[in-house]
């Protein structure tokens, strides 16, 4: 896990004594981990004074897509831990926007959101929206995004977001675009935390089988199977990155194209510091953030399959950052450029404020 870019792991263990033997192999590679076992629930008197104060404890995992009904559930088990370790986080994922009403109590996704964030003891906003279906991505994606976004600036909490990199139902082999056009549009929405289902390939359970989980990280036996090289090779990317994206704020969000996405903003003006700005009427994502006095125009190519060109001249000085390495190169206000951005690939420019 740790050569292939990943810093946290969320484990499940069937015992105490296991779950020590996790943090302690993970001590070795510098992984942390977010842990959930039976002990952790029924003797955390026990359980919590022995892993609270080991170095590769991150949190404690509360569960997965909750329903309103068991959040009075969630708010024990951490008044229960608490108890013992008031200096770790507690971990709840939520539903995607594409989840049924009766899983929800028949609320509207916004009000499931905002309840959840306000009842549930949490320090960011977990969800795990898929878009990838079939090779085409969900309508309401982006959607999503901006109400995630939303709720995160109203509540001065990060989020995070997930990549699928198993193939389940109607969710196919991972690829390189398809994990670039997840992650790197949770980022230009002001994503802290990303996050991947999964990294162990599911086949103890006769569900899993029954839908052909394949082609996640690691097969069931810890083997890499082609999807570690293509999560290394974004990981990696990533992380080069990390001075742009780790703190900054997404302040502005728009779309570029004729199909914008339902709940979005359509790109009617220049950004700031262009003279010419344009995709050529293809899809694009565009992000204006910001990160301490560093000021970030980002566009992205919203297509799995097609490059996208962008044609662009500056007003002002600015760098361009390498999406590969991170480094600057020096952009001359004097005449047009045309750029090619490679499917779910991103193009980044940066001023000082």
């Amino acid at each position: 896990m740790q050569e292939a870019g990943f810093s946290l792991s969320l484990m499940t263990f069937s015992n105490h004594a296991n779950a020590m033997k996790a943090l302690n192999a993970a001590k070795q590679t510098g992984i942390k981990l977010i842990l959930s076992y039976p002990e952790l629930y029924s003797e955390p008197q026990k359980a919590v004074p022995e892993i609270k104060n080991h170095s590769s404890l991150e949190g404690y995992y509360m569960g997965d897509e909750p329903p309103p009904t068991d959040f009075p559930d969630y708010i024990k088990f951490v008044e229960k831990i608490k108890k013992y370790d008031q200096s770790h986080f507690f971990y709840a994922n939520l539903f995607p926007n594409y989840v049924l009403p009766q899983n929800i109590g028949n609320l509207s996704y916004n009000k499931y959101i905002s309840k959840a964030v306000s009842d549930l003891p949490i320090s960011f906003i977990s969800f795990d929206h898929y878009p990838l279906i079939k090779n085409k991505v969900r309508e309401n994606f982006y959607e999503n995004l901006e109400l995630i976004r939303r709720e995160s600036k109203l509540t001065n909490k990060p989020f995070w977001g997930f990549a699928c990199t198993t193939i389940h139902f109607d969710y196919l082999k991972p690829e390189i675009s398809g994990i670039k056009l997840q992650h790197f549009a949770n980022l230009l929405y002001g994503a802290q935390g990303l996050q991947y289902f999964t990294y162990w390939t599911m086949k103890s359970d006769i569900t899993w089988k029954k839908d052909n989980y394949s082609y996640a990280i690691v097969d069931d036996q810890g083997n890499p199977t082609p999807t570690y090289n293509v999560v290394k090779t974004v990981n990696q990317q990533i992380q080069r990155l990390a001075w742009i994206f780790a703190g900054a704020k997404s302040e502005e969000i728009y779309h570029t194209g004729n199909e914008i996405p339902r709940g979005t903003k359509k790109l009617n003006s220049i950004p700031k510091g262009f003279k010419f700005f344009s995709t050529f009427g293809k899809n694009a994502l565009v992000s204006l953030m910001s990160n301490g006095n560093k000021r970030f125009v980002i566009i992205q190519n919203k297509s799995l399959d097609e490059n996208l060109d962008f044609k662009y001249q500056l007003q002002f000085s600015m760098k361009k950052v390498n999406n590969n390495t991170g480094k600057l190169l020096a952009v001359s206000t004097l005449k047009k450029y045309n750029d090619t951005i490679l499917p779910g690939d991103i193009l980044i420019f940066t001023y000082d404020q």
